[in-house]
């Protein structure tokens, strides 16, 4: 809620135009608010499955990272693209084909120093398809990333690799 009142109040009517499906050109500046409210927007879907006025937001997170996609897609060097993958491969008739060029941009566009991508890979692709051998593939790789010291991507990438950890322990009983 806090990135989308900083984005209501920097363009006023924002939220009104999300929810309405209008267009809306972001600046550069919106980036990181339209991508972490996104992104955190998602993530309360995710948990809230069992809540069907949270999963009938699950498009407006879609619109609002789709308007970030639009003015940068290499934003975050990648992560946005892993996000609209997660997105793409999360909702009601998305398209896996789509969902699996999202993961591989931000896969590309992080060169290949992001743990969280190859986990939503994983998780987005690899688990669904039930592909166990390219599921665990991916999480391993995820696993090997080591980040330089002081890497802006250090914590986010131990988060992956602990919940990298986490799926292959736990491999057998998603399969």
């Amino acid at each position: 809620d806090h990135a989308l009142d900083a984005l209501e109040q920097r363009h006023p009517g924002l939220l009104a135009t999300l929810r309405n499906g209008d267009a809306m050109a972001l600046e550069a500046a919106d980036l990181p608010l339209a991508y972490w409210g996104a992104a955190a927007w998602g993530a309360a879907i995710a948990l809230s499955k069992d809540d069907p006025d949270a999963v009938a937001d699950l498009p407006l997170a879609h619109k609002l990272a789709e308007w970030a996609w639009q003015a940068d897609p290499a934003f975050g060097q990648g992560d946005l693209a892993s996000l609209m993958g997660s997105f793409e491969a999360a909702r009601p008739g998305g398209s896996q084909t789509r969902a699996l060029a999202h993961f591989d941009a931000a896969i590309r566009l992080s060169g290949g120093r992001s743990a969280g991508a190859l986990v939503a890979k994983a998780e987005g692709i690899a688990q669904p398809a039930g592909d166990k051998a390219a599921f665990l593939a991916l999480l391993h790789q995820a696993e090997e990333i080591k980040d330089a010291p002081g890497s802006p991507r250090a914590l986010a990438n131990e988060v992956m690799r602990r919940r990298a950890r986490w799926l292959i322990d736990n491999a057998d009983d998603l399969f």
